[in-house]
């Protein structure tokens, strides 16, 4: 009879768990005059590690973060973060919730200095509608955690060069290190090698790589070799659906996958 009672109750327990599920996608659909650029999507995204969001051009990919997100609402479907429905609030909302993006584009500003994004940005969590003033000495406290992320993606040495003076591999480091600074549950993260050069991908894939240890990493990204590299979960986005999930091994080898990226059926031999 006890052994009865204690199964019972560690299957009340297992019920109440909390879910791993961080940010989660039901039935997501935006349509744009008629053009469904986005179709019933459903998204689970475990807490912590890798998980990217890949596809061929148009496949809707930057549609999904802009709802995720709440820069664009959505035609139907629900988005939840902790469980909770943020379908309807603000971006601003999300953003204080812990999902934090960065962009495509440079998101710096550029006749700042390094240093100086690094303190703008750590100050975003602080900043609300009814507090908009700081003191010079609460300033001065910001020094110290803006150090840290210059180390932290090395750049240290730059750290009194404008923004915009900045390599291109160094911009991108730094907009992660700014998107780093808001203290974000999950990082989403739209195409952060766009436009580096090899070495430079390779520095970039090695700071999320180091980052993700510490919180979760939702990124759109073109480079399979990096997606391949530090991915721990792929979804792959075609026509605005949803076609296959899993780690890389396996959505290299679905057929609607090579189908996508190759234009045509998949054929024995084709590499995987």
């Amino acid at each position: 009879m006890a052994v009865h009672s204690s199964a019972k109750t560690s299957q009340q327990n297992a019920s109440l768990a909390p879910s791993n599920t961080i940010l989660e996608a039901r039935g997501l659909t935006k349509s744009f005059k008629g053009f469904v650029a986005v179709d019933k999507v459903d998204l689970k995204v475990q807490f912590g590690g890798i998980h990217a969001l890949i596809g061929p051009n148009g496949a809707g990919k930057t549609t999904v973060f802009n709802l995720l997100t709440r820069f664009i609402q959505p035609t139907a479907g629900q988005i939840l973060v902790f469980g909770k429905d943020i379908t309807r609030r603000s971006a601003y909302a999300v953003a204080r919730r812990g999902l934090v993006r960065s962009f495509q584009i440079s998101a710096t500003f550029p006749h700042l200095s390094v240093f100086e994004n690094l303190k703008i940005a750590i100050q975003r969590p602080l900043v609300s509608p009814t507090r908009f003033w700081q003191s010079s000495r609460s300033l001065d406290d910001l020094k110290d955690k803006a150090n840290h992320f210059l180390e932290l993606v090395e750049l240290k040495k730059f750290a009194n060069v404008s923004a915009g003076e900045l390599p291109y591999g160094h911009k991108r480091a730094l907009e992660l290190a700014t998107t780093l600074a808001a203290d974000p549950k999950v990082m989403l993260l739209d195409e952060p090698t766009q436009g580096l050069g090899i070495e430079e991908v390779d520095h970039i894939t090695q700071l999320i790589k180091r980052f993700s240890k510490d919180r979760t990493v939702l990124m759109v990204e073109h480079n399979m070799r990096m997606v391949a590299a530090i991915a721990d979960r792929i979804s792959v986005l075609r026509y605005g659906q949803i076609i296959a999930e899993g780690s890389y091994q396996e959505v290299s080898k679905n057929p609607q996958v090579i189908e996508a990226y190759l234009g045509r059926k998949a054929k024995k031999g084709d590499p995987s």
